[in-house]
């Protein structure tokens, strides 16, 4: 049987731009924006300046673009080294099944289009269907965590969503490709066997983390366009890698799978809908804290220096040693630190690349207000499958009660801002917008060189027409912006 493996196949490569909500559409062009603002971000990070150089190492034709730098590389590699600098400051968006889908996904679909020559059109459709298929999956293999009687008992030994990501990009490079169903159903086939180790719960773990944390996005991202590139010149894969009694749910750890969550309203209910964005570079647990932080903060008007302690009320997930430490060594650890987040806030350092600098990690401001930030859990998340809706979380509860002027200011968050399922928390265009604008050098208030600030917006005015223009004139704006950036000296 390889019911479920061609119907998804069939849907990757038959459903074409014209079959995208408007919604949808948007959605994904914001989608893109944000992902490649948050590439940009990274270029000048030791883990952005390692995935450049290691494009120069592997050389290739130049088929496509590395955003942030000058080089052109094969589309393998530009998809690489894309993909892993949109996830070095874990400021991507992160669907409901913990997974960061947009690195892979846009990048993936961007170098093909680079290398086929495809129209804007062409790289919305493949950036919605492949992020589909990747969300599709990780739903059908739900949350990576361990539920016991109705209770979140802890992470799964194996499963996680490392391989999601590389599903993701699957489908978006079997789209963009052109590859008929047969084809299609090849490349899951190769991309499925090939995708990265369930190293979550050793991530889970680790207080001192590697550059590529559970996984490394770029390889999830080179994975999807070599599975694409192999299937249209004729190589096989297992037809059936997502069906039978040992179909990849279960090779990959799984403990379990829901088939009805996998196809459930495909080509009506778009996933792309159900994406987070984020406001801060760091974890998104850590996320629900933070927007009650920041309410607290605007509310009530609270400084620095008036704060005397602060205790974090964070979700199961977010309570491991590395998300309680008050003195991150490196900018990698300081991403999961709920401290570390909420003085970069207060002292509103811009939410970007800036909040990991030498600068602030080593400002003794910083270091001052990390140690008077305590986190304890919060005892309305401490079930998260109660927010669990088909294999996705909808908004998992934290909060904080800030010690300040002799009283406690608290305040508790259901869902993060950047979350799309309130009007509150929504992340409205001007706000991904000035996201863009910080990652790239600007201020939060979209301040900055002119030269700079006409680069950026002319890259967000593009991506937000795309469906318009053809994929060159989005890589040429990229390629402008880059210069632009490395004449500011925030660019490699």
């Amino acid at each position: 049987m390889t019911t479920l493996t061609q119907t998804l196949a069939d849907f990757t490569v038959e459903t074409r731009f014209e079959d995208l909500p408007s919604s949808v559409v948007h959605e994904t062009k914001r989608l893109l924006l944000d992902t490649v603002g948050c590439a940009l971000g990274a270029v000048d990070t030791p883990s952005g300046k390692i995935a450049l150089d290691y494009v120069d190492i592997l050389g290739g034709a130049p088929h496509a673009s590395v955003v942030g730098s000058s080089r052109r590389s094969s589309a393998t590699a530009a998809a690489y080294a894309n993909a892993r600098l949109a996830n070095v400051l874990d400021a991507d968006d992160t669907f409901p099944t913990s997974t960061h889908f947009g690195n892979a996904t846009v990048f993936s679909a961007l170098a093909l289009a680079e290398l086929d020559r495809k129209s804007g059109r062409d790289l919305l459709g493949a950036i919605a269907v492949g992020f589909d298929v990747g969300a599709r999956i990780g739903s059908w293999m739900g949350a990576p965590m361990q539920i016991e009687n109705g209770k979140v008992i802890g992470w799964n030994e194996l499963g996680g969503p490392a391989a999601t990501i590389t599903w993701a990009a699957i489908g978006a490079s079997a789209h963009i490709a052109r590859l008929d169903g047969g084809q299609a159903n090849h490349a899951f086939g190769i991309g499925g066997s090939n995708s990265p180790q369930p190293t979550l719960r050793k991530w889970a773990e680790s207080v001192e983390q590697p550059m590529y944390k559970y996984a490394d996005a770029g390889w999830c991202a080179e994975i999807g366009v070599s599975s694409a590139l192999l299937a249209r010149l004729g190589s096989t894969g297992f037809k059936d890698i997502l069906d039978g009694e040992n179909a990849f749910w279960k090779f990959y750890g799984s403990p379990g799978h829901d088939d009805h969550a996998l196809l459930a309203g495909l080509g009506d209910d778009w996933q792309i809908l159900n994406t987070t964005y984020k406001p801060w570079p760091c974890c998104r647990w850590i996320h629900h804290p933070l927007t009650a932080f920041a309410q607290l903060l605007e509310r009530h008007a609270l400084r620095p220096d008036e704060i005397t302690r602060v205790v974090v009320r964070a979700n199961p997930f977010a309570l491991t040693p590395i998300f309680r430490e008050q003195r991150p060594g490196d900018w990698l650890s300081a991403e999961f630190s709920h401290a570390h987040a909420l003085a970069a806030l207060v002292h509103a350092i811009p939410p970007g690349p800036r909040w990991y600098d030498a600068t602030t990690m080593n400002d003794p401001r910083i270091a001052a207000f990390r140690e008077r930030v305590t986190v304890t859990a919060e005892p309305s998340s401490s079930n998260i499958a109660e927010w669990m809706t088909g294999g996705q979380w909808r908004g998992v509860p934290g909060g904080v009660d800030i010690h300040a002027r002799g009283t406690v200011f608290s305040a508790t968050a259901d869902n993060a801002t950047g979350d799309p399922w309130t009007p509150a928390t929504h992340f409205s265009d001007a706000q991904i917008r000035r996201k863009f604008g910080v990652m790239t050098g600007l201020d939060a208030d979209g301040d900055g060189p002119e030269e700079l600030r006409h680069a950026a917006r002319d890259v967000a005015d593009i991506v937000m027409s795309l469906d318009e223009h053809p994929v060159e004139r989005l890589t040429a704006s990229l390629d402008a912006l880059s210069r632009s950036m490395r004449a500011q000296g925030v660019a490699a």
